[in-house]
């Protein structure tokens, strides 16, 4: 891989001189162009001398750049060659390798790639290396699409966990191609027997299916030239937060409010509620009240699942925080302080998202959302006008799907308006 690089440098730098000459090739015609009028136009011998000398002087210059074009010439065919090796080589060797790896990388998790952070190895994995020398060179092939590999994708589906915070909560799967689910319905207890005798036959309950699409979501954004130039830790931490970040954020509306098919999106908890887990209370309500509708959610035949209250920022400083802080007839604060960097409501976890309503709670096991993540996660580059800026326009792409598996896993609360 160094080699290639090293290669590829050495191929940047020839063509670089290859364009220097050519541009003094130019200067020469231009030269030669002047010498053949002063020639038309010389009356005296020293005027003819003079262009004389002049002409002398542009076929010795002409011969000199016609020898170093040559040899730069031939200096880039032979590096191309050589780079043509280097690849199909690599591309021999990673053959073997996946043949001899049997797919490993394919498998490589993001506990695996935090661990390759840490120690610094992830920064010179070949694929990544190679993904984000490309990237760098992407600008130069307008409308090209690069895959991003897979080592990569983990790096940028961790970091989701910093800009969405449904993501980390919500069941993940990822696939390839149109994904089918199979969800087993069936919550009841196996049946006690004599120990010789056979198995009672009982109902399995309902094996549902169902199919999860792949809509993509993306956003263009505007990359700073001197951040391409720029060392591949710093272009891989911009190009991936970046990434994520956009991803991160359409995820959060799409597994909350998501018109499914109809808006090419996944299907939102919230549209896919049923009328029952809807509920309101008064703007006055006791704590008790809010969340005695957690009864619809936990019905008791399944308490597996960890249930987590998601709802914004404000509405918890505006209407859980007071009950949270509990004072003497002194007014001294008794009993247990809010721990505000991680809230919980009754030790239950609480989960801060923004794109809730205010006043509204939703109360849910999110395991019971199925997200489905595309593994060809991809980035392409197209000219906009942002050449004075000294920007360049690169786009990322992701496709995704989920919805519900179990929407009366679910309910919404919405704290009433307070009366005047």
């Amino acid at each position: 891989m160094l080699k290639q690089l090293k290669i590829m440098k050495a191929l940047e730098l020839k063509r670089s001189k290859l364009t220097d000459i050519e541009a003094k090739y130019a200067l020469l015609l231009t030269r030669s162009e002047a010498a053949q009028t002063s020639l038309s136009e010389a009356k005296t011998d020293e005027d003819l001398a003079l262009v004389e000398a002049e002409i002398t002087s542009i076929e010795t210059e002409q011969a000199t750049i016609d020898e170093e074009r040559k040899t730069v010439e031939q200096e880039i065919t032979q590096l191309e060659l050589d780079l043509q090796e280097v690849e199909n080589r690599s591309k021999e060797t990673n053959v073997k390798t996946k043949k001899t790896n049997a797919g490993a990388e394919k498998r490589m998790n993001k506990l695996q790639v935090r661990e390759l952070l840490r120690t610094g190895e992830y920064y010179n994995r070949p694929e990544v290396i190679e993904f984000f020398e490309k990237f760098k060179n992407l600008r130069a092939v307008t409308g090209s699409d690069l895959t991003i590999p897979d080592v990569v994708i983990n790096r940028i589906m961790d970091l989701l966990g910093d800009f969405s915070t449904l993501y980390p909560i919500v069941d993940k799967v990822r696939v390839s191609g149109t994904a089918r689910v199979l969800i087993d319905t069936d919550d009841t207890p196996a049946v006690w027997t004599e120990m010789g005798a056979p198995l009672t036959v009982a109902d399995t309950g309902t094996i549902t299916s169902i199919i999860f699409d792949g809509y993509k979501v993306g956003k263009v954004t505007f990359l700073d030239n001197h951040i391409l130039q720029d060392s591949l830790v710093n272009l891989e931490e911009y190009v991936s937060r970046k990434i994520a970040k956009a991803i991160g954020r359409a995820l959060d509306v799409a597994i909350l409010s998501g018109t499914g098919d109809a808006g090419k999106q996944p299907t939102g908890i919230l549209p896919s509620l049923p009328a029952e887990n809807r509920v309101t209370v008064a703007a006055d309500a006791t704590l008790a009240e809010i969340v005695a509708p957690l009864s619809l959610v936990d019905t008791g035949e399944d308490s597996v699942g960890q249930i987590s209250a998601v709802m914004r920022r404000s509405t918890y400083y505006a209407r859980f925080l007071a009950f949270s802080i509990n004072v003497d007839g002194n007014g001294n604060t008794v009993g247990k302080l809010p721990n505000l960097n991680q809230p919980d409501l009754l030790g239950l976890p609480i989960v801060f998202n923004n794109t809730m309503a205010p006043d509204t709670v939703l109360y849910g096991e999110f395991e019971k959302y199925t997200l489905v993540e595309r593994e060809n996660i991809t980035v392409d580059s197209s000219e906009m006008p942002r050449y004075i800026e000294d920007q360049h326009t690169f786009r990322g792409k992701g496709r995704f799907d989920g919805r519900p598996t179990k929407p009366e896993a679910f309910c919404l609360v919405t704290i009433g308006t307070p009366t005047v």
